[in-house]
């Protein structure tokens, strides 16, 4: 049996209060747990790192980022830092450096990781209420999709993050997370508002060829609330690309050939509002977690069509909007 790890981000309300923590087999596909990992309200997004886990957090009327070391039982806070007036919606980490995206406040935060805990190293502004949601790197450009400006702003590291132009879209699109392959060649993205697959070929530096443009959901189709994607992911090898829709609360399905991209399902997440999922690292199986009904589930996938076939678990997960797992122990 092999037992993984895994970590949920949760808005926080009467029932959910920060980080909760659950087990995975990998060889059944079935999920115990969840538990109260560590109290961090309005941990909306969880960034795994070499067994360092960084999620936003509220306290005290504050909020900001903070960083716990997750190799013993119980957590180990190694820094916090309260920088914003509201919670990150995004957080992504490397060796030095945490970074966050505000989506209320239109500001990324670049925090330094310390000996002795975390420092404020660098606030780039994108515009009050852009509705920025991701941070993504290619090369030593960063990229933040702003959802509610409709473009993906470009900046470049080598010269202190200094704006290196954007990637535009139609008024309403809402352009909210991407992907790249491993190649760094292809570039995936779905937009909130619009529920479209952007893929683009990637050049050297900030030069982005959109390619092709696909609606996710079927004409005339129509959903009250109105439909809202959230979630992209390619399968490790990079076969399939799996996306959530919530509202419709579907998973669609992928395979890719090249530039091209041909839906193969759309399959109900097993729940209401699934803002994120995963893919294990052996392809076998997707995780997601559904906001309001039907918790923290797994599918099993199919090897060689990419599909989702049968949920194999269910747990209750409240207001979880973020999932993460970690290699075997």
């Amino acid at each position: 049996m092999q037992v993984q790890n895994g970590y949920l981000g949760t808005y926080f309300s009467a029932q959910s209060d920060g980080i909760y923590r659950f087990q995975f087999d990998s060889d059944t596909g079935i999920i115990t747990g969840p538990e109260l990992y560590y109290t961090a309200p309005d941990s909306k997004y969880l960034s795994l790192y070499h067994g360092q886990l960084a999620s936003p957090i509220v306290k005290d009327g504050k909020a900001g980022v903070c960083l716990i070391d997750t190799a013993g039982e119980r957590p180990r806070l190694t820094g916090e830092l309260f920088e914003e007036t509201g919670s990150a919606c995004y957080v992504i980490q490397d060796d030095a450096f945490i970074y966050t995206a505000n989506y209320h406040e239109g500001s990324i935060l670049i925090y330094r990781k310390e000996p002795g805990g975390i420092t404020l190293y660098k606030r780039i502004e994108t515009g009050y209420k852009a509705g920025c949601h991701q941070i993504l790197f290619h090369g030593r450009i960063m990229m933040v999709p702003c959802l509610l400006r409709d473009r993906i702003l470009l900046f470049d590291m080598d010269r202190d993050f200094a704006e290196a132009g954007s990637i535009t879209f139609p008024k309403g699109t809402g352009p909210r997370h991407g992907v790249f392959d491993q190649a760094r060649k292809r570039f995936f993205l779905v937009s909130e508002l619009s529920n479209e697959l952007f893929l683009y070929e990637a050049g050297d530096g900030p030069q982005f060829t959109l390619k092709s443009v696909q609606k996710l959901l079927p004409e005339g189709r129509v959903w009250s609330p109105a439909a809202i994607s959230a979630a992209i992911r390619l399968s490790p090898d990079e076969r399939f690309l799996y996306l959530s829709t919530r509202h419709a609360d579907l998973i669609t399905v992928y395979r890719l050939h090249g530039f091209e991209a041909e839906m193969i399902q759309q399959t109900e997440s097993g729940g209401s509002y699934p803002r994120d999922f995963i893919i294990t690292g052996d392809s076998k199986f997707l995780l997601a977690v559904n906001r309001y009904e039907g918790g923290l589930v797994s599918f099993r996938l199919d090897p060689d069509t990419g599909m989702l076939t049968e949920l194999c678990s269910r747990v209750p997960a409240p207001e979880a909007v973020s999932v993460v797992l970690a290699p075997p122990v």
